[in-house]
């Protein structure tokens, strides 16, 4: 009963911080995304695998159309998460974001998703997909650095 009352307060606190914070850029499928325009997806998976490693960010996965990365979430982030995804015998949660990459024409369209994991004892790995406005513009401030429209 306790947890979940600490995980109600904590789902309270991060929506109430998350509403408070207007998108910068308002998208049709919710989630960041940007148009680099006359180039192809080669260049723009190298470009987002760049701004990953040299954000401290490891590469899960890059193939053709998506780019994973993340990092292992530490201090009170890791706390919360391990609330939120885990137990005291999980993994400490993971922060990951899939960039899908597809080309429009000329162009090439990149879309982010962020969410935390972790692995639990028995080997189910647990996920919480993350949406609040901060998490969701600094998503699009990272395309928007690597020359998303």
């Amino acid at each position: 009963m306790r947890k979940m009352f600490l995980l109600l307060s904590i789902s309270f606190i991060l929506s109430a911080c998350a509403a408070s914070q207007p998108l910068i850029k308002p998208t049709s499928s919710g989630y960041p995304e940007g148009i680099f325009r006359n180039t192809s997806i080669d260049r723009i998976s190298s470009k987002i695998m760049d701004g990953c490693t040299s954000n401290g960010l490891i590469i899960y996965e890059a193939t053709s159309n998506q780019v994973v990365c993340g990092k292992t979430m530490s201090g009170m982030e890791a706390v919360l998460g391990q609330l939120v995804v885990g137990n005291s015998y999980s993994t400490t949660p993971e922060r990951k974001v899939r960039f899908s990459i597809f080309q429009q024409g000329n162009d090439v369209k990149v879309v982010a998703h962020e969410w935390m994991e972790s692995q639990m004892a028995f080997g189910q790995i647990r996920r919480q997909p993350l949406g609040a406005n901060h998490q969701k513009n600094s998503l699009q401030q990272f395309l928007f650095s690597l020359g998303a429209e």
